[in-house]
């Protein structure tokens, strides 16, 4: 009970965050699109934040797989390490591992093929189509809506997902988790400045992280 209580009085405290900071987004964007630029320009305070939520997500991912490494649920610690390796890489990802932070040079592929002349995935390029809007983009928000307007609903209406939810031990959102993102995605929504999608990108992060922390239990019979 202490734990429940202690996870709710964390999670309010960075939904207040979460609220606040992209309160201050819209603030700068209505101050026009040079004073909202610096706020989420590459290696700026939200892609840095962004990065450091994926990671924390990985982190929780993989505490759990500590946590059930003596447990006969073998799938539970397949989906913590997926999860973990996913968010690891997601993070990896979102600074280009760590290349402008340590000034390494990519690689003559990526000069030739990232859109960015920078050493990740989800700017290439492969011919003609722009990995970062078929799948990071499109295709990730299927999944992202999917996840989080649909599965809950599912796993508590629908038997047989609900035991294949808990057969993997899937952490699904909280009815909060589900509003406070809907919430936020409507404020970032009415900024209409270029690269508002940073800030769409940091909520998830954010909410990810927390969900992972704090997941729903659906275990009705």
């Amino acid at each position: 009970m202490e734990k429940e209580k202690l996870f709710k009085g964390l999670e309010w405290i960075l939904f207040a965050a979460l609220f606040i900071f992209t309160g201050y987004g819209m603030y700068l964007g209505s101050q026009g699109q040079e004073v909202f630029y610096p706020f989420v320009q590459e290696d700026g305070l939200v892609e840095n934040l962004t990065a450091l939520s994926l990671l924390a997500a990985s982190v929780v991912s993989f505490y759990r797989v500590y946590e059930y490494r003596n447990s006969k649920k073998k799938l539970w610690i397949f989906t913590a390490v997926m999860l973990g390796i996913l968010f690891f890489f997601a993070a990896g990802e979102e600074i280009s591992w760590g290349q402008r932070i340590f000034n390494i040079q990519s690689g003559e592929y990526f000069l030739e093929h990232n859109k960015q002349g920078e050493t990740n995935l989800h700017n290439l390029v492969v011919d003609g189509e722009d990995l970062n809007i078929l799948i990071f983009s499109r295709l990730m928000f299927v999944v992202l809506i999917f996840y989080l307007v649909f599965a809950r609903l599912l796993a508590w209406k629908v038997k047989w997902f609900r035991n294949l939810v808990n057969m993997f031990r899937v952490p699904l959102p909280r009815v909060q988790h589900i509003v406070v993102m809907l919430i936020v995605t409507l404020m970032i929504v009415s900024i209409h400045r270029v690269k508002e999608s940073e800030l769409h990108e940091l909520s998830f992060a954010f909410i990810f992280f927390l969900i992972f922390l704090h997941p729903a239990v659906i275990d009705k019979e």
